[in-house]
């Protein structure tokens, strides 16, 4: 029987690795344009936006994003964003993989809490949230400006 090739998982750290996501924002985001994800990543980045990224075979199969900030009701906390894995290498358990590297470095950042935002029709994600966890404690309200 042959091995399944290792998942990898590690902080995206270069240009070329930043400009590799594209192809999966896309997913989440099929307006996105390469021209706006350039310049939206230019303005988050140095703001603390940090992400993973979910490697099979030197492939970039997931990526999740995060940042670390603070609230009153939660204290410091680890702000989980942008989570995608490859459709054709979903459930391989490349997104419990990336869960637990955030959630380890939110420990390690002294984080009390990991929230994320996952839109109300993604009945999948809410069930792989649940499962690893995770529970709704309110409604996140929006209002375009």
């Amino acid at each position: 029987m042959p091995k399944t090739p290792a998942i990898t998982v590690k902080e995206l750290q270069t240009h070329e690795e930043w400009a590799s996501m594209f192809a999966l924002i896309k997913h989440q985001n099929k307006e996105m344009t390469k021209k706006e994800f350039t310049r939206l990543l230019a303005e988050m980045r140095p703001r603390g936006y940090r992400c993973i990224g979910a490697y099979l075979s030197g492939e970039l199969v997931g990526i999740m994003g995060f940042w670390i900030s603070f609230r009153f009701w939660c204290r410091k906390y680890i702000d989980i964003d942008n989570v995608v894995v490859d459709e054709k290498h979903r459930g391989r358990g490349i997104g419990r993989k990336m869960l637990l590297w955030v959630e380890k470095e939110g420990r390690r950042e002294n984080c009390q809490m990991a929230v994320l935002d996952s839109y109300t029709t993604a009945q999948k994600a809410h069930r792989f949230y649940f499962r690893e966890g995770y529970a709704i404690l309110g409604y996140h309200f929006t209002k375009y400006l």
